[in-house]
């Protein structure tokens, strides 16, 4: 088989590959595809071509997997439908980037055993520099693809996703080393092994709830094209208080989505009042909204605010690692081209992780939609949260994969820290998840209506929230120790 063909090859199977992530979980697609790259990998020599074969791969399983991000160019009268050969082209190019790079690095080691490992060890420190670099867009981290099935998942409580990622490429990669391979075997049975120990520590927790803390989330599913409606501004507050408040009693607690409300909290104190027919007495309302930072400079933050029974502002959180290109622009100076939020200017990024006192339950760390993908990155370290609450709006991508990965991503984030995660989403997927990655109760993607729970009580720190990203470095580390070879 000639270049181009092995080229195009790889770009199907990593179109294929995509399909290995929620909500599909096609694994044998991604199995099929890193078996394929391996063996050319084995069968070449040329760097410049492991690097254009990494390269082909990772753009198919970039395009296809984040092809969701086209339903957001696609509001508010597809005026941004323009920019979808450039976000195609983006997607392509990032994803694929950090395949070719770990390709090429690969390429130097000796083919074999040898250049897997190599592979492994690459693609897991490139995993973890695609969470920071350029602000960052971790989406799709490889170990995700073992979401549905929740003791293999139990690993990232010592590893994290990045080594889990790594120890997916090495199991898959090992096929196409032939059946007779020792290492083939090797991955097999520490894969059967971490399967066992995850099944152990399932069936070893107790569940248990936080006393006196009774959850509702409310799931108001309103379109995107309406949650910014000037027109449909009363509808979608009388829909939410509406929500809140059917058989309410009892509830201690009410949890709105992010942007929940389109007036400004903290600035127009006559709308707010309005909320307090939503909250019983004595609960509060967690709810996301914008934050009038600087009135005059027009500067607002994304925020979540903690309001009491009499609407009083009793904490808020800015979010801060923003949206580019949704809450900023970056690059503002040359690209003369608006946000896709229809908000005049960049949104204020806030000062970063916080552990926020709750009214009447434990410290809570609060998290606005997608901040909740990036690995290690998601509580205060120094003041660790009992549990973490995450106001999102996935409304933006319509019912599309987008949600379910998101919510997969942000299963792996609450059995990664040992913390129950809350999520309130506009249209979906709300759920409550407990420390080990289960979800309790939840609400499917375009449905209007509420999740009632208690609130799971947190475990002690898990040894990846101790340690961080360091352990899937280190092991990375030893990857490519163990793959060289002195001449």
């Amino acid at each position: 088989m000639n270049q181009k063909k092995k080229l195009l090859l790889l770009f199907l199977l990593g179109c294929l590959s995509a399909f290995a992530f929620a909500p599909c979980y096609i694994i044998v697609f991604m199995l099929v595809g890193v078996f394929v790259l391996m063996k050319f990998l084995n069968q070449n020599e040329r760097h410049l071509h492991a690097f254009m074969m990494g390269l082909a791969y990772g753009a198919g399983l970039g395009i296809v997997g984040t092809h969701w991000v086209n339903h957001a160019l696609m509001i508010d009268g597809g005026q941004f439908a323009l920019f979808l050969p450039l976000s195609w082209l983006f997607f392509a190019v990032w994803f694929g980037s950090f395949w070719a790079l770990s390709c090429l690095g690969a390429s130097y080691f000796q083919s074999g055993w040898r250049r897997l490992l190599a592979l492994a060890g690459l693609f897991m420190i490139l995993e973890w520099v695609r969470s920071w670099l350029f602000t960052g867009f971790p989406w799709n981290p490889i170990g995700n693809i073992w979401n549905f099935t929740l003791p293999l998942m139990q690993s990232v409580s010592v590893i994290g996703i990045y080594g889990l990622s790594g120890l997916t490429i090495l199991l898959f990669g090992s096929l196409a080393l032939g059946w007779k391979n020792r290492f083939l075997w090797m991955m097999i049975a520490l894969f059967s092994m971490i399967f066992a120990l995850g099944l152990f520590r399932l069936y070893s927790y107790e569940s248990r709830f936080v006393w006196g803390t009774h959850l509702r989330l409310v799931q108001p599913n309103i379109p995107q094209t309406l949650k910014w409606d000037p027109k449909a501004y009363k509808d979608n507050l009388a829909k939410l208080i509406r929500l809140s408040r059917e058989k309410s009693r009892g509830k201690t607690h009410i949890l709105w989505p992010e942007t929940a409300v389109s007036f400004l909290i903290n600035w127009d104190e006559q709308e707010r009042l309005r909320l307090m027919s939503a909250i019983p007495q004595g609960s509060v309302l967690l709810t996301g909204g914008m934050r009038a930072v600087d009135p005059k400079e027009q500067t607002l933050a994304n925020s979540i605010f903690i309001l009491d029974d009499l609407t009083d502002i009793r904490a808020y959180y800015d979010k801060f690692h923003l949206v580019p290109f949704g809450e900023y622009m970056p690059f503002r100076k040359w690209l003369p081209i608006e946000k896709i939020v229809p908000i005049m200017s960049d949104i204020y990024a806030g000062e970063g992780l916080k552990t926020i006192p709750v009214l009447n339950t434990l410290p809570a760390g609060m998290l606005v939609c997608y901040e909740v993908i990036f690995s290690g990155q998601v509580v205060d370290k120094a003041h660790r949260p009992a549990w973490i609450f995450n106001a999102t709006n996935d409304g933006w991508y319509g019912i599309s994969f987008g949600p379910y990965q998101h919510l997969a991503m942000t299963q792996t984030r609450a059995i990664e820290e040992g913390l129950p995660l809350v999520r309130a989403a506009n249209t979906g997927i709300s759920a409550v998840i407990d420390p080990m990655g289960r979800i309790l109760k939840s609400l499917d993607l375009g449905q209007e209506g509420v999740v009632d729970s208690d609130l799971p009580m947190a475990l002690p720190p898990t040894f990846y929230a101790l340690f961080g990203v360091k352990i899937p470095l280190i092991l990375a580390g030893l990857f490519l120790l163990l793959a060289f070879k002195k001449k």
